[in-house]
């Protein structure tokens, strides 16, 4: 089946961001796209400046991605009416961070960030950077409340190794999960993706009950208590309402 060259470039630019420095040779192993495609689509991305050739030869993303993201950003409304709602969000619990995600085909992403000042402890988690679907609380609610046929076909295909003890690592178990998320209204996290790590996620969802995106709070074992989860759960579920409320306007 051929290709198209767009739909390569892409590729491309998606092995970078998962790899972060690559060579020629480790993108035609890693894409599995024609060598001769390679070359001619890094050649025109570098002159573009979309990508970067370094001094030992390693390419990865560059800045006229970041002038598009950027943009990209800043146009959406949702994150400007989100905003608000975080940083009061932010305000009210002692946590690490406040995100909002949402889905864009079978991948979850990070739309917005905001780290407490409060905090000694930071995480990776970055506008733009791809969430878990399997690891994270933000990543399983926002699974939990896709299209049944969307969320199956995902299921079946993420890697199910395990990044802590605690991970999820079948795709029946996940199920489960996901079932028990839909029915209670939110997602947690104990320490799958990091032991010292938790979170709690509640669905945004429009006058319809589709899904528009998730918020997700992060803390650590010791603030994010059994006793002090109730209070978190509360104050973020609190919020998704009053966003969508809002969105109702």
């Amino acid at each position: 089946m051929r290709v198209p060259a767009l739909q390569k470039a892409l590729i491309i630019l998606e092995t970078l961001q998962k790899h972060r420095r690559c060579t020629i040779s480790d993108l035609i192993s890693y894409t599995d796209l024609p060598r001769s495609s390679v070359y001619v689509l890094v050649d025109d991305m570098i002159k573009l400046r979309l990508i970067r050739q370094n001094s030992d030869k390693s390419i990865q993303l560059w800045m006229k991605l970041v002038s598009l993201g950027n943009s990209a950003s800043a146009s959406l409304d949702l994150n400007e009416l989100i905003s608000p709602y975080l940083d009061r969000l932010i305000s009210s619990i002692d946590c690490i961070a406040v995100n909002f995600g949402i889905m864009d085909d079978d991948k979850a992403y990070c739309s917005l960030n905001i780290s407490s000042p409060n905090s000694s402890v930071r995480i990776n988690s970055r506008v733009g950077s791809e969430v878990s679907l399997l690891h994270s609380a933000l990543g399983k609610c926002l699974l939990a409340y896709s299209s049944s046929s969307r969320r199956e076909q995902i299921i079946n295909s993420l890697d199910y190794s395990r990044a802590t003890a605690n991970s999820i690592a079948t795709p029946e178990a996940l199920r489960k999960e996901l079932a028990v998320i839909h029915n209670r209204g939110y997602a947690f996290d104990n320490g799958e993706e990091n032991l010292d790590i938790r979170s709690v996620s509640a669905p945004i969802l429009d006058f319809d009950n589709h899904l528009i995106g998730a918020i997700s709070t992060i803390g650590t074992t010791r603030k994010f208590s059994k006793d002090a989860l109730p209070s978190i759960i509360d104050k973020i579920k609190l919020v998704t309402m009053q966003i969508k409320s809002d969105l109702m306007i």
